[in-house]
């Protein structure tokens, strides 16, 4: 009898033990499938910002046109792309309202009906007072209209701007919009329950495909 208990006692023993170094396995397969997923998220992201870049590095060489130097894209291009990743914004979207506002001329300067310069400057057609007020968000200074020329502060100002539109009405396309006519002018339209003229929306969405065709690989 007290050698049965003991054989039984011992398979009991043999069974734990099989059953702990199971689990043990099983608990460490787990943790390396898990760090796994981890690294190839990793790698999917990293692969996503490589295409990110070099779409955004195309898009202004289309529309660029050889107005900038190399160093000025590089600079541009490392800026949207920055942007593009901090506030999970489309960086075509941002070359689109380039390409709307100055057709990617970095020194044009934004006139009235009337011909008078309007202080809209640069590539995302920026004024001086909008400019200083957004430039703290990306720890930049913009002191006169000049720097507004500057291509990489002109979008980093104009695009700071862009987020804080949307943060407000919560859309896209009022956001547009409001880039376009000012805040203050859709709020009234708003208010009123007025409807709000979308041809600038559209012709962003329009440059926006365009850019698309001759960014994406």
């Amino acid at each position: 009898m007290v050698a049965v208990f003991v054989a039984a006692f011992i398979s009991m023993l043999v069974f734990a033990g099989c059953w702990y170094a199971r689990q043990n396995q099983l608990s460490q397969l787990a943790e390396q499938e898990s760090v796994l997923r981890g690294d190839l998220e990793q790698l999917d992201t990293w692969g996503k910002w490589t295409i990110d870049y070099v779409k955004i590095d195309r898009g202004i060489d289309y529309l660029s046109k050889n107005r900038l130097t190399d160093e000025s894209k590089r600079k541009l291009t490392e800026q949207i792309w920055k942007i593009s990743r901090s506030y999970s914004l489309d960086p075509l979207l941002i070359l689109a309202i380039v390409a709307q506002e100055s057709h990617g001329n970095p020194n044009a300067r934004g006139r009235t009906r009337s011909g008078k310069e309007s202080g809209a400057m640069g590539l995302m057609q920026i004024k001086l007072e909008t400019a200083q007020k957004m430039a703290y968000h990306f720890g930049l200074r913009v002191e006169t209209s000049e720097d507004l020329l500057k291509p990489e502060i002109n979008v980093a100002v104009g695009t700071a701007y862009l987020i804080r539109l949307i943060g407000k009405y919560g859309s896209w396309k009022e956001a547009l919009i409001a880039y376009n006519l000012g805040h203050s002018a859709v709020d009234k339209m708003l208010e009123n329950g007025m409807p709000l003229p979308t041809r600038y929306y559209e012709r962003v969405i329009s440059k926006y495909w365009d850019i698309a065709q001759h960014s994406f690989l």
